[in-house]
Parts: C-alpha cells; structure tokens; sequence
C-alpha cells in the first residue's frame, strides 16, 4: 500500500547502479537496508540468523518446492557457505524478515542484473506457526517495492515449482503473471517437475 511505499524510500535519489564509483555505495545500501511495514522488519542478513534458519534448511519437505537444485539439506558450514553465497551483495542478496525482533522469513534476490534491470525474488517462511496471517504478502509488498523504487528495477521474476500452490497463490496476489512453462525442469528422484515462470513489471 502508500504507506509501505513511503516507508521504504531512505535512500539517496541518484541512479543506483553497480557501475564505477556506485557499486560499493550499492553494497552499503544493501547491507544496511532497513525497510519497515506495520508488522514487519525487513533487512540484510546478519550471520545471527542462521540459527533460525536451521529448521528451515533441514526440512527435506518444504525444500522439496523451495530449492530449483539438487534437493539436500543444509546446517552448519553448509549453511553458513550457502548463505554467504546466497548474500554476495553483487548478483544476489538475501534478506531477513522479522516480526516483533524474531526471524520468521527470507528473502532472496539473485540473477540481479542492474544493466538489463531486472531479478529474481523468492521467499519462505521458516515455520508453519507464521504461515496464513499475510506476512509473506506484506514482506514481499514491502522488498518490491524496495526493488522498483530504490534499486529502480524494471521487471521482477519468480521460478516456482508445479504443486507448490501457496507460493502460486502468493505471487498471483502481488499481481505476479504466469508467463510461461518449463517442462520437466526439476528432478526429484526419479520424478521431474516443471517450472513455473512469473513475471511482475514496474508499471504493472
């Protein structure tokens, strides 16, 4: 809403592309981005959000829709490895939601390419106690907006497997476009899933 898009421009008005001189002030935006809802707190990942991430990344069953890759579990310096990754502030990011100062949720932004403008985004909820209350709505209302406003992205774009109809269902919410198929992309075990291409434009 308004009130989101408002809270979430902080930050200098000048082009914010990785480009000469603007691509450490990149980075330094992007680590200590701080971007508010009414329930929420969205920022960079710290290394203290690990531990909460932990169940999440040992779940075999929600990593089975979650990870476009080889599906396997991660803890401790796997984990920490994927994270850091994951979180390079060059073409992937990834950002800790809160509610009431507790991790509940990440956000990742990865094939981040700011001379064709445009991203990938993602996101899961850690457990099934902050599933069905709007927070995954509402912390991705609050990052998209973050992304088209301040890093001035022209288009965003969701993977998401066959039968992981919430995430489906959420990003159709965001005004997400189904925009095409690709058929029998994933592999788990001996079965092979498709992937789900949506898109989501700044005018849209």
């Amino acid at each position: 809403g308004k009130e989101s898009r408002n809270n979430t421009k902080m930050y200098a008005d000048n082009h914010l592309r990785t480009d000469g001189r603007q691509e450490e002030s990149l980075k330094q935006i992007l680590s200590k981005a701080s971007l508010r809802g009414q329930r929420l707190l969205i920022r960079n990942l710290k290394t203290e959000d690990y531990d909460a991430f932990a169940e999440l990344f040992a779940d075999e069953d929600v990593l089975y829709y979650y990870l476009p890759s080889r599906l396997q579990t991660y803890s401790g310096s796997t984990l920490a490895e994927l994270m850091s990754d994951w979180n390079d502030l060059d073409t992937a990011f990834v950002f800790t939601v809160l509610h009431e100062q507790k991790p509940i949720g990440i956000i990742t932004c990865e094939s981040v390419d700011f001379e064709m403008e445009h991203a990938e985004v993602g996101i899961a909820l850690l457990s099934s106690a902050e599933r069905g209350q709007g927070l995954a709505a509402e912390a991705m209302t609050i990052f998209i907006d973050f992304l088209f406003r301040d890093l001035e992205l022209h288009r965003l774009n969701a993977r998401i497997i066959s039968g992981n109809e919430d995430s489906c269902k959420l990003f159709k919410r965001l005004h997400f476009r189904h925009e095409g198929t690709q058929r029998d992309y994933v592999r788990r075990g001996s079965r092979y899933l498709d992937m789900n291409i949506f898109g989501l434009l700044a005018r849209d």
